[in-house]
């Protein structure tokens, strides 16, 4: 009786687990380019590691910077990845699952549509 009981425990905190990896994913793609360092845990939740940048040891262009992840379920290329500007707070890049979230789209609720910070490309030349 104890050994099923424990079975089901087992099985039952796996479960959790892969829940959770889910939703991280799901939470993930929530994340803006922008947002503030509190934000990202608000819908993130605490991280699983955080790597913050040492001299010496970490690459050249994470200076000033701190890494955060969170683990995917195994199905999915890879976890999580959050860098955030140690001097501002905020977020420079989002990686979910190895897709990169490179524009900060905020709903503008007064007029309707989505409003975007990313570079604005230039209308096409008329074809002749």
């Amino acid at each position: 009786m104890r050994r099923a009981a424990a079975l089901v425990l087992a099985v039952l905190g796996a479960s959790a687990c892969s829940r959770r990896a889910a939703l991280n994913y799901k939470h993930c793609l929530r994340l803006r380019v922008g947002m503030t360092r509190d934000e990202v845990f608000k819908i993130m939740g605490q991280p699983e590691e955080t790597m913050p940048y040492v001299e010496g040891q970490s690459l050249a262009y994470l200076k000033g910077r701190t890494a955060y992840e969170w683990s995917n379920p195994a199905t999915m290329p890879g976890p999580d990845h959050v860098s955030v500007d140690d001097a501002s707070g905020t977020v420079e890049s989002i990686r979910c699952s190895n897709a990169e979230i490179s524009a900060a789209v905020f709903p503008d609720t007064a007029s309707g549509p989505a409003v975007s910070t990313a570079p604005a490309r230039a209308p096409a030349a008329p074809l002749r």
